[in-house]
């Protein structure tokens, strides 16, 4: 019986056993097909992000030219970073012409490619100029400044060329020329030209790439000749009273993709020499404005007139806010009535002249406390109320109990001897109400 218990028990124990599984060949297959699909996650995620880059590479912004911080090839930003490290107070400006500062001298202005610019600013340049300032300006368009005249370029030969062509003829051979001068691209630079720059920068042979056909005839005797090739001036400076402008037709010498060719950096760095007190960069004539800011509309007068009248405006607002005078209230102010009370009352009293009233109250108020101490009858008279007085304080206060106790209106004139005289009359009450609190009670009173 106990063998077969046994048996019956082992079996059980065997049967409570968990089976252990075996996956086979299917099982190692789906294992590896898990752990490839871990590895092909990555891979996808990390070609999915080269592509994006590849794809959707963000571009640079097309900047207008000649811009001083510009660092593409058609920028003037290589001349200003050189400027900024030999002269240090190098800047831009971003308004007109006629904003230009009327104090100081000694300072350069460098226009390099400006748009349009209008008689009204040419009139308050030249003014600044004669007063000892400084113009650089390099500029191809055909507009011919102050005093210098163009010739070549479109006023001449193009028109003389062209007859009478007709218009849409004309703007299809303008746009063959554009198209052609954009696939041949920015690193396709005009060909070099012997040029003549002695004057300006010493003697010794010198070349330049010249893609302008304008050239440079002053009308006025005084301009200088600065540089020079077969066809004509190409800068050519003129004195304004204490200041001077250069005017350069080939602003590609100062641009970052032309600045180390031909001999560029020898004109440029001659054109720029000299120890001037500030440097400017136009950037106005480029679509760079600055806009003048609220306060700019109004003149310095009336600025100066508002602050003041906002300061008077804050400090009575503050002088009728503040209460001047401790802060720390004595305590038997605010034991039972707070200051605040009194205060409002005696205001009220005094607005409405209601004094008189007032000094009643305080005689009514005397004579209470005289019958409560005393015993004295309420109806009794000044001189009775002094009598009794005699036996218990000086003739001094008791002179006085008689006179506050006399109904007398107050006869000052004016409000501030009025105040004062009721001030006087409620002090005497108040410290005999005081000396009367300090006596015995009736019938125990005692001489002081």
């Amino acid at each position: 019986m106990v063998r077969q218990t046994g048996r019956l028990a082992r079996a059980v124990r065997e049967h409570a056993k968990p089976a252990h599984r075996s996956y086979g060949r299917g099982g190692t297959a789906l294992k590896r097909k898990s752990n490839r699909v871990l590895w092909l996650l990555p891979a996808a995620a990390a070609l999915f992000l080269l592509l994006g880059l590849l794809l959707a590479r963000p571009q640079l912004p097309d900047e207008p030219a000649n811009l001083s911080s510009s660092a593409d090839t058609d920028g003037v930003r290589a001349w200003r970073e050189l400027l900024e490290k030999r002269n240090g107070n190098v800047g831009e400006w971003r308004l007109r012409w006629e904003e230009l500062p009327e104090t100081g001298s000694n300072r350069l202005m460098i226009a390099v490619g400006p748009n349009k610019i209008a008689p009204k600013e040419w009139e308050a340049m030249e003014s600044w100029l004669r007063a000892g300032n400084h113009l650089l300006l390099l500029d191809d368009s055909g507009e011919e400044p102050l005093d210098w005249m163009l010739s070549g370029g479109k006023s001449d030969d193009a028109d003389s060329e062209e007859g009478a062509a007709p218009a849409e003829e004309k703007e299809s051979e303008a746009t063959d020329q554009n198209e052609t001068d954009s696939a041949s691209g920015k690193d396709a630079p005009p060909p070099e030209k012997p040029i003549e720059a002695e004057a300006l920068v010493g003697p010794g042979s010198y070349v330049a790439e010249v893609s302008t056909s304008l050239r440079i005839q002053s009308a006025s005797n005084d301009a200088e000749t600065l540089v020079k090739d077969s066809e004509g001036v190409l800068a050519s400076r003129l004195k304004l009273g204490e200041g001077s402008v250069t005017f350069v037709v080939e602003p590609r010498w100062m641009q970052n993709g032309a600045a180390l060719r031909a001999s560029h950096t020898e004109i440029m760095a001659a054109l720029l020499a000299g120890s001037w007190s500030e440097i400017m960069f136009d950037e106005q004539h480029h679509g760079y404005t600055l806009k003048p800011g609220l306060f700019a509309v109004y003149p310095n007068w009336l600025l100066l007139a508002s602050i003041m009248l906002l300061l008077a405006m804050l400090l009575w607002l503050w002088s009728s806010g503040k209460r001047f005078g401790p802060v720390r209230i004595p305590r038997e102010w605010t034991v039972r009535r707070g200051d605040e009370t009194a205060r409002a009352l005696a205001a009220w009293y005094e607005r409405f002249g209601l004094m008189d009233d007032a000094l009643d109250r305080q005689r009514r108020r005397l004579r209470q406390q005289l019958s409560q101490r005393w015993g004295l009858s309420p109806a009794a008279t000044p001189e009775q109320a002094a009598a009794a007085a005699r036996s218990r304080w000086s003739e001094q206060d008791a002179q006085r109990l008689q006179h506050v106790l006399e109904e007398r209106p107050i006869v000052a004139s004016g409000r501030k001897a009025a105040r004062r005289e009721f001030i006087a009359r409620s002090r005497d009450t108040s410290e005999l109400a005081a000396l009367l609190r300090g006596s015995s009670l009736s019938g125990r009173g005692e001489r002081r």
